[in-house]
């Protein structure tokens, strides 16, 4: 089911942003308008009073005040109105607009009051045989503070209005919005560690292109579970139908080395090598199944790390004596202590680290060296080859199955399931191995195990 243009999330998240803007818009309009005190006329002061009454009681005087005239230090007559007459309203004409409409209104105000306005304080109406004068002075040092003061809260109510507009603005997108992409990602986590059914609750039941996505997402773990699942069971199948022949191969083989036939023939012991290789590639594969298929179970007992890799050098001089001689264990350091004891597979531990000594042993002709640190809750043991190392580009590779560096170079190299089997034992050990190339030259293979053994 495809989004239809109304139910697309972009044309959705345009009209909530325009929402929400509008509402933090509004909001702040309003909480300045709260906070802020309204401009009201105020009675004169006393002071005010004693300085203009003497000056404004003549009537002759007070007939000749016209606007924009200074009357008594910075008092100016701003407006004035007569009883009667073609210019019985006068106004300064240096005055903005909006204090024409404020001056207007003033005039016909019942007594005398004073109101600030900008920079300056309105004073009046003053009234003299029916004619009406309006004043201005510029307002005191004390007055402009408390202005000040009023339009800072004014712009507080404002910002603190944005600030909670905000605030709500990232409630609604990270419940709207980012908590089901936060929720995809997991379910992506998910899929990409095998889970057929990755939690996504109900995401896919949306209309939008996020529900979409969910579908998309849930259709996809499902298509690559059967197509692992085809996958593993075809490797599985393949190999154990390859088995029953090679046996037969080589039971035949042996059968026809009778006494008639050279021991030196060189067809026979090339036929031979190659059934031992045949065999040795089908069980790794077998092998592989089984760890990918979580057929193996896990016997945990102590293990004494030391003595298994002791054993496992021993074992590989019993085969070899010259590649025996290759492989050393070094004894402890006294930064990290012993070799440890853990509780692990012994078989599956033993796996890990016989294919990486092994893996070393076909790429090299120098020396291996098997080494345990401490670091934490994990043991970390190094498998470490002095030969040339692997190019950085390759070394995420190592462990893909089927992988070679370069079989041209190396002519005994394996199938390259080696690294893979021992990696995937690894994680089923509750460990993992990474590889880099040691500073002093040679390939480093680290084998990190937990201490409790989980």
């Amino acid at each position: 089911m495809r989004t239809r243009w109304y139910q697309s999330l972009s044309l959705r998240l345009l009209i909530l942003f325009w929402l929400l803007f509008f509402g933090v818009a509004s909001s702040s309009y309003l909480l300045a308008l709260w906070f802020s005190k309204p401009v009201e006329p105020q009675p004169l002061s006393a002071n005010v009073q004693n300085t203009l009454t003497p000056l404004l009681s003549d009537s002759q005087t007070f007939a000749s005040l016209t606007p924009g005239r200074l009357l008594a230090g910075d008092f100016r007559v701003v407006a004035s109105l007569a009883p009667q007459g073609q210019e019985r309203l006068q106004v300064e004409r240096n005055i903005s607009s909006s204090m024409q409409r404020l001056v207007l209104r003033q005039l016909e105000a019942a007594q005398e009051e004073q109101i600030p306005y900008n920079n300056q304080m309105l004073i009046g109406p003053f009234e003299n045989d029916g004619r009406r004068i309006l004043l201005v002075r510029p307002l005191t040092l004390e007055e402009r503070r408390l202005q000040v003061v009023s339009e800072q809260e004014a712009q507080e109510a404002q910002t603190t209005a944005l600030l909670i507009g905000s605030g709500l603005i990232s409630i609604v997108l990270g419940v709207w919005l980012v908590r089901p992409l936060k929720r995809l990602t997991q379910a992506t986590r998910e899929i990409a560690k095998g889970s057929e059914s990755p939690q996504l609750h109900r995401l896919p039941k949306r209309s939008d292109e996020l529900g979409e996505l969910a579908r998309a997402l849930s259709t996809t773990a499902r298509d690559l579970a059967v197509s692992r699942d085809a996958q593993r069971r075809l490797l599985s199948d393949v190999s154990h139908e390859l088995r029953s022949p090679l046996a037969r191969m080589q039971v035949a083989l042996m059968l026809s080395q009778d006494d008639d036939t050279p021991t030196d023939n060189p067809h026979l012991q090339q036929m031979g090598r190659d059934l031992e290789r045949l065999s040795t590639i089908i069980e790794r594969i077998l092998s592989l199944s089984r760890l990918e298929n979580g057929l193996v179970k896990l016997t945990r007992v102590d293990v004494d790390t030391r003595e298994l890799v002791e054993q496992l050098a021993a074992d590989l001089s019993y085969v070899d004596a010259e590649q025996g001689r290759r492989v050393h264990v070094l004894p402890k350091a006294p930064e990290h202590g012993d070799w440890p004891v853990l509780s692990s597979d012994s078989e599956l531990l033993r796996l890990v680290l016989e294919n990486l000594v092994r893996n070393a042993l076909q790429y090299t002709t120098e020396l291996i060296e098997l080494r345990c640190e401490k670091a934490g809750n994990f043991y970390h043991i190094f498998v470490r080859d002095f030969g040339e190392g692997v190019p950085e580009e390759q070394l995420q590779k190592l462990f893909e199955p089927f992988f070679r560096g370069d079989p041209s170079r190396h002519h005994k190299a394996g199938v390259g399931l080696g690294m893979a089997l021992s990696l995937r034992a690894a994680l089923v050990l509750g460990g993992k191995i990474t590889a880099q190339n040691h500073p002093d030259g040679g390939l480093e293979v680290c084998v990190s195990l937990p201490k409790d053994g989980k």
